[in-house]
């Protein structure tokens, strides 16, 4: 599935990775998981492509309430959170075939002065609800925008701070030095 245009992305961001843009990637990676409910599934009884993109938000949802900007309907409030996806890529290894667990792991792969482009794996969970193999790859270009004025603005020094906080935190014990946070719900 894939978002956008191609080319330059959508509102004026800067354009990221691969475009001799200033955009460089982040060390490290996030972890979280999300819950497949049976009525995600489609006629076929598996996971409907159109649902991944969603699992994927809340992954990264999750990874901003990490760095300390919760959700908050107020504009004012955690401006950091605004932003819209210019494009999406996401490539289908295999089927999530029953509710339970997902596993979803992120990484920056580009951090431009408007642009913030993550890499994703979006894995099922075995019998035990542990990770077993990759179902999806995907990518997400988001560009931080003004609510006010809907264009682009940068993204604050706070933020990208936070962002390298969040992905060289604390590794989870039990995730080979990866961080995890508990699920979506």
């Amino acid at each position: 599935m894939t978002g956008g245009s191609g080319g330059a992305p959508a509102h004026g961001g800067d354009a990221g990775a691969g475009t001799g843009s200033a955009a460089t990637g982040v060390p490290g990676s996030f972890r979280t998981t999300t819950e497949v409910a049976w009525d995600e599934l489609d006629a076929l009884g598996v996971l409907h492509h159109a649902r991944f993109p969603v699992h994927a938000e809340r992954a990264f949802s999750r990874l901003l309430d990490t760095m300390g900007y919760p959700y908050d309907p107020d504009p004012a409030v955690h401006p950091e959170r605004h932003h819209v996806v210019a494009r999406l890529d996401i490539t289908f290894t295999g089927p999530v075939d029953r509710p339970g667990t997902l596993h979803i792991e992120q990484r920056v792969t580009a951090l431009g002065r408007t642009s913030l482009t993550t890499g994703f794996t979006v894995m099922a969970a075995d019998g035990d609800g542990a990770a077993a193999g990759a179902v999806a790859e995907g990518a997400r270009t988001a560009v931080h925008i003004d609510r006010a004025t809907r264009r682009p603005r940068p993204w604050s020094e706070e933020f990208r701070a936070r962002l390298r906080a969040a992905l060289a935190g604390p590794p989870a014990a039990r995730d080979g030095g990866r961080k995890e946070t508990t699920p979506w719900t």
